[in-house]
């Protein structure tokens, strides 16, 4: 494995001051310093000014220097699926039967190893991106070999086990209710008892069709006494505009007691103005994976009224989804289509202007996750989880519009550093304690074989020769 042995400076009792770069603090006054630097102790930040004034008083923290660099939060993904890594991009474009025909024969024969490579390769493109603070969709097989590959990536996630009871499924993944909210209790207990407070764990449900109402409930009741979140993977997505079922599912959810601030709903296409106003009622926090959407059809430019639910107040923010849905974890490209896509859609340039979708990756998500308190902004007494960009590259020249640059114009490819709770987990464009070459043999080594256990062929219209 490749180390950089400036990776991490010895900090000592001063801690560390990142000095000299542009500094976007996404605060409540959204304050950014032109000459900025912030000082680090442990995981936390313990300060965030003007340099000159920050030089003087913090004279013997160690300097990490950000000459030359923009340092931002770092992005927040809610809705994503580690597990699909390992088989990216597989299906084609017209399968009817995406969802059986191919994902279930994935799931069925997915190996800890796998699942492990597999996390690891999101992880990997994660902090390439940008990206510090991700919610699992409630997908994991083998929560734990996820947890060892978060674990040595050192980013900061939330986990969830495979959660439904209603479909017959796969043998492996077939579940009662007692089985479903039992494993969800075993996994949150187990991660509980981690000294890493960057891995955590909620009970995540597959969704409407998956789960019975006694599962939701109960998997409610358990985030409730846990004082944690509980992810709902599929709702309101699937369009049945004339029976309105979808839109409905969310007064069902009102029935249960689902409906509340720790609760976080995923698609969310099939929405009228009074569900709206019923989400903002009552907190529910929203995902919004919009290069998903359009890739399976849910009819997003149509329907699709997200717009309306951050007028309105609603919490709403970014999710890549998955391997086999966006095809990627890249929060600045969704970041580009969401800035761009209502715009047209509208007509009108003032939609979700670059600013608002600077807040849905970052504060807005921090919301989402319950974690508004310790991550989202580069602000005193939040976790120390920053991204330093390079401005050595043209896509950032001119700098004029800082949010819009961001937004607009820039890609992964100036992401020079990451941290993540103050380790240093990207450095230079390179991962600090993993082997990248290693993972990428792997994942090829390993899908292959994945597709064989499977019974499933590589889907390819144009001759390999």
């Amino acid at each position: 494995m490749r180390e950089d042995p400036d990776r991490r400076p010895d900090t000592g009792a001063g801690g560390l001051l990142i000095r000299g770069g542009i500094v976007v603090t996404m605060d409540k006054e959204r304050r950014v310093f032109r000459r900025g630097a912030i000082l680090i102790k442990g995981d936390t930040i313990e300060a965030v000014g003007q340099l000159d004034e920050m030089e003087a008083r913090y004279r013997d923290a160690a300097r990490f220097d950000a000459t030359n660099r923009l340092v931002h939060p770092g992005f927040i993904d809610t809705h994503v699926h580690l597990s699909e890594h390992i088989v990216r991009s597989l299906i084609p474009d017209d399968a009817p039967d995406w969802m059986s025909g191919w994902l279930m024969p994935i799931y069925a024969h997915l190996s800890p190893e796998d699942e492990y490579t597999s996390s690891m390769l999101a992880f990997i493109e994660m902090a390439k991106t940008g990206t510090t603070t991700f919610c699992e969709a409630g997908t994991c097989i083998n929560p734990e070999a996820a947890m060892e590959a978060l674990h040595k990536a050192g980013l900061r996630g939330i986990l969830g086990r495979w959660t439904w009871d209603l479909p017959p499924g796969p043998e492996k993944m077939r579940q009662t209710t007692e089985q479903a909210l039992k494993s969800n209790e075993d996994l949150m207990a187990m991660i509980g008892k981690l000294s890493n407070d960057k891995i955590m764990a909620w009970p995540l449900i597959l969704g409407m069709g998956t789960a019975s109402e006694e599962l939701m409930r109960e998997a409610k009741a358990l985030a409730d006494r846990s004082g944690v979140g509980m992810g709902m993977m599929h709702a309101s997505s699937i369009p049945s505009l004339e029976t309105r079922e979808t839109i409905q599912s969310l007064r069902q959810f009102e029935k249960l007691g689902l409906l509340g601030r720790n609760l976080k709903l995923t698609h969310m296409v099939y929405m009228d103005d009074a569900d709206i106003d019923l989400l903002k009622e009552h907190d529910v926090k929203i995902s919004h994976c919009p290069t998903a959407a359009m890739k399976h059809c849910k009819g997003l430019t149509r329907y699709g009224k997200f717009p309306e639910m951050v007028e309105k107040g609603v919490c709403v923010s970014l999710g890549a989804d998955s391997a086999n849905g966006s095809d990627h974890i890249n929060m600045l490209r969704i970041m580009n289509l969401v800035a761009t896509l209502y715009k047209d859609v509208h007509m009108k340039a003032s939609v979700l202007p670059a600013e608002t979708v600077l807040e849905m990756a970052t504060i807005r998500g921090a919301e989402a996750l319950l974690m508004e308190k310790q991550i989202g902004s580069i602000e005193t007494g939040k976790k120390a989880d920053l991204v330093l960009f390079d401005l050595d590259h043209p896509e950032w020249r001119p700098l004029l519009n800082i949010p819009g640059s961001l937004v607009y114009s820039v890609s992964e490819t100036s992401v020079a550093t990451v941290f993540v709770g103050g380790n240093i987990v990207l450095h230079n464009g390179r991962m600090s304690n993993v082997d990248e070459d290693e993972v990428y043999r792997s994942a090829d080594q390993l899908s292959l074989r994945l597709l064989e256990r499977a019974n499933l062929h590589l889907p390819s219209r144009w001759p390999l020769v």
